[in-house]
């Protein structure tokens, strides 16, 4: 029913206009705002840094073997990207078992709706287009023969699989285990074209700025979670970088999808870095140390407390902690004499 001007309206408490709440609820605002202002100072002070890290390293992953943006200053900046025919044509060839298996494999527990089939069938055209041209490319060797037999194998199984109307997992795997050799070839001739490529083009810059500003390098590694430990690219730069500085210089993350993100990332690290030399650095209790360690690495500054709270754990080490004097061990009591018995155990595999 309508509301009829006559009657007025209907009444509203005036509790819902008091958003601020009571005493305790503004007094904790209170406190909430001084978060809120630290942000955005703390934001504030990352954007005018990130302007001024140098030098600065900045490594995608690409398809076609990695970009390369170093940045000497603010006035230099120097970029490489790998364009190697024979490391992309080796990569391609190496992944064909993985398209067949993003193919047909979302309908391996019921293969007989052949929905699989046409896509299969197309993508084996494409693979048979390489192998009528495989001698027009850059591949010789043994990576020649590894390639020609990914090949046949693969068009071996499309044909099989497609005439059947029908496949298994184990027949797939199958054709996979045929392959096994073949992809490491492939796999060693495309890493040694990566390494020979990049590691050049980093000596040349190396050698262009000096080693003393080299040392003051920088790096953060763009890499994607499933590839981000021992990468390629990362090892290839701490192959040109002197050990002391791999721990504490190289920065691996998936936040860092372009040039600027990847200075607002290593310049978001360094401040903490520096902050928490200035609130924990004098003291000497080991909460202290791990809490160096925490603003200075990826751990969570709560972790170790949390771990506390969930029983305990062993206490890390923090590559950016400065040593202090060693104490005067105390001399250790002569433990009781116990015996152990030892046993062993057989480990069992499927």
């Amino acid at each position: 029913m309508a509301l009829d001007p006559a009657d007025g309206y209907p009444y509203t408490p005036p509790e819902i206009a008091m958003a601020a709440g009571n005493q305790k609820l503004q007094a904790h605002q209170f406190a909430v705002d001084i978060d809120i202002a630290m942000r955005r100072h703390y934001a504030g002070n990352l954007q005018v840094l990130a302007k001024t890290l140098y030098p600065i390293l900045y490594a995608e992953a690409t398809f076609n073997g990695g970009r390369y943006t170093f940045c000497e200053d603010e006035h230099t900046t120097y970029v490489f990207e790998e364009i190697n025919h024979l490391y992309t044509e080796l990569k391609a060839i190496a992944h064909i078992p993985l398209a067949i298996y993003s193919i047909i494999f979302p309908y391996a527990e019921y293969p007989l709706n052949r929905q699989w089939l046409e896509p299969l069938k197309a993508f084996g055209l494409q693979v048979e287009a390489v192998k009528l041209r495989l001698s027009q490319l850059d591949i010789s060797g043994a990576a020649l023969t590894s390639s020609s037999n990914i090949l046949n194998e693969a068009l071996a199984f499309i044909a099989k699989v497609v005439g059947q109307g029908d496949f298994t997992t184990a027949e797939y795997t199958a054709f996979c285990d045929r392959l096994g050799s073949d992809i490491l070839v492939n796999q060693t001739a495309a890493a040694v074209e990566q390494v020979a490529a990049m590691r050049a083009k980093l000596q040349a810059w190396r050698a262009s700025v000096g080693q003393a500003t080299w040392d003051k390098m920088y790096v953060v590694l763009q890499c994607i979670w499933t590839v981000s430990q021992e990468s390629a690219h990362e090892q290839i730069i701490k192959s040109e970088m002197d050990s002391k500085y791999h721990e504490t210089h190289i920065i691996v993350s998936e936040a860092a999808p372009t040039l600027d993100d990847a200075r607002l990332l290593l310049a978001r690290i360094l401040a903490d870095r520096v902050l928490a030399a200035a609130v924990f650095g004098a003291q000497t209790a080991e909460a202290y140390k791990q809490n160096i360690y925490s603003l200075s690495t990826k751990r969570d500054l709560l972790a170790k407390a949390v771990e506390s709270e969930l029983g305990g754990g062993a206490a890390a080490t923090c590559p950016y902690l400065k040593p202090t004097k060693p104490t005067k061990p105390k001399k250790p009591k002569t433990p009781e004499k116990s015996q152990e018995s030892v046993g062993s155990r057989q480990k069992e595999r499927e």
